[in-house]
C-alpha cells in the first residue's frame, strides 16, 4: 500500500512538472498603464493568452526605450513597439547612443496610427509650419525615442525644433495634459491614443497637416526611415478630423529577443497567422491586419529565425 502511494505521488509530481514545461512564460513589455502602447500589449497578451499554450505576463515600463533593454538582455521576451523605435535601438542613436540593442529581432509587422500634433480647434492654426514661433511639446525623457518623430513631423512641414518652442514634458500623456491645462499651443500624440479622445472633449481638438509630397516625405523619413505619410480621412471615431488630413504613419514591429526559443516565436507567428480577425480586435489601429502583410520588411532590422523559418514553410517569404 506505502508503495502504491508512493508511486502515485512520483506520477502526479510528473504530470505537474509536464505541465509546467508545457506552459512556456512569456514576459511581454508595454508602455505605461494609459498608453497606446500599454494598451496594444495588453491586447496581445489576451490573444496570445486565448490562442497559444502559453503563460503570458505583461509587465508595464516608462516608455520602450527602458522596455526594449530589457528584452535584449533577454530579462523580456517579446513588446509590440513603434518601428522607429526598434529601429533607432537597433542602430544605437539617439536614445540608444552607444548601446546599441544588437540581440532585437522582428517577427511581424502590424499597422498602426497616425501620429501628429494637435491643437485647439478654435486656434488659428491649420498647418505644422503655422507652428513657427509658437510651443510645442518635447523632451519626452521617459520616451525619448519620439523626439526623433517631433523632428520628422516638424520637417515634413518645412520646421526644425529650432523654428518652435521646446516644451519640456516628461511623457506624451504628461504633455497632453499641459495642452488640455492651456500650457502649450500643441501637443505630439497618437490619433488613436485615449488621450486624445480625453483632450477634445475638454477643449476641442484638430491635428495639424503637412503637404502630402514626396519631398515632405523624405524630410521626414531623415529622421524617422520607417515612416511614410498617412492621410487621415473624416470619418466619426477620427476626432480631430473634419478634412483630408497628411499625418506621420509607421508600422508596429512585434520584436523579440534573440535568446527566445524558434519554438515560442512560431507558436506566436503561426497563432496571428491563423486568427487574422483576432488580430484585428487586439487594437482597432491594427483592424486592416492581413496575413500577408504581416511578414517584417524594415530596413535595417533582422527577422527572428523561427519567424523566418515559419514565414518561408508557409510561403510569404522567399
Amino acid at each position: 500500500m506505502k508503495m502504491l502511494k508512493i508511486g502515485f505521488a512520483v506520477l502526479c509530481a510528473g504530470f505537474l512538472v509536464s505541465n509546467v514545461a508545457i506552459a512556456q512564460s512569456l514576459g511581454i513589455g508595454a508602455g505605461r498603464q494609459g498608453s497606446q502602447n500599454y494598451a496594444v500589449n495588453a491586447g496581445l497578451a489576451k490573444f496570445l493568452s486565448e490562442k497559444t499554450d502559453l503563460d503570458v505576463r505583461v509587465q508595464a515600463y516608462g516608455g520602450s526605450g527602458q522596455s526594449m533593454p530589457m528584452i535584449d538582455a533577454g530579462r523580456l521576451d517579446i513588446q509590440l513597439a513603434p518601428s522607429p523605435d526598434v529601429l533607432a535601438a537597433v542602430q544605437g542613436i539617439e536614445p540608444f547612443d552607444g548601446r546599441a540593442l544588437k540581440n532585437l529581432r522582428v517577427i511581424a509587422s502590424l499597422d498602426s496610427s497616425a501620429y501628429g500634433f494637435m491643437v485647439r480647434k478654435d486656434s488659428a492654426y491649420e498647418t505644422v509650419s503655422d507652428l513657427k514661433g509658437h510651443s510645442l511639446t518635447y523632451g519626452f525623457t521617459a520616451q525619448p525615442t519620439l523626439r526623433l518623430q517631433v523632428d520628422g513631423i516638424l520637417a515634413a512641414g518645412g520646421l526644425s525644433i529650432d523654428d518652435v518652442q521646446s516644451y519640456m514634458v516628461p511623457s506624451v500623456p504628461n504633455g497632453v495634459d499641459d495642452f488640455i491645462s492651456g500650457n502649450v499651443d500643441a501637443a505630439f500624440f497618437s490619433l488613436e491614443g485615449g488621450k486624445t479622445r480625453e483632450a477634445d472633449a475638454t477643449v476641442g481638438i484638430r491635428w495639424l497637416a503637412f503637404d502630402d509630397t514626396p519631398e515632405a516625405e523624405a524630410a521626414m523619413q531623415k529622421f524617422v526611415p520607417t515612416a511614410y505619410i498617412k492621410t487621415i480621412e473624416p470619418e466619426k471615431d477620427k476626432v480631430g478630423i473634419d478634412k483630408p488630413t497628411p499625418m506621420m504613419g509607421y508600422d508596429y514591429a512585434l520584436v523579440a529577443g534573440k535568446s527566445v526559443p524558434d519554438d515560442v516565436v512560431r507558436r506566436i507567428v503561426k497563432a496571428m497567422h491563423d486568427n487574422p480577425d483576432k488580430v484585428r480586435n487586439i487594437y482597432k489601429t491594427f483592424s486592416q491586419f492581413t496575413p500577408e502583410n504581416m511578414v517584417p520588411t524594415f530596413p535595417g532590422l533582422t527577422v527572428h529565425e523561427g519567424a523566418a523559418n515559419y514565414y518561408a514553410e508557409s510561403g510569404l517569404m522567399e
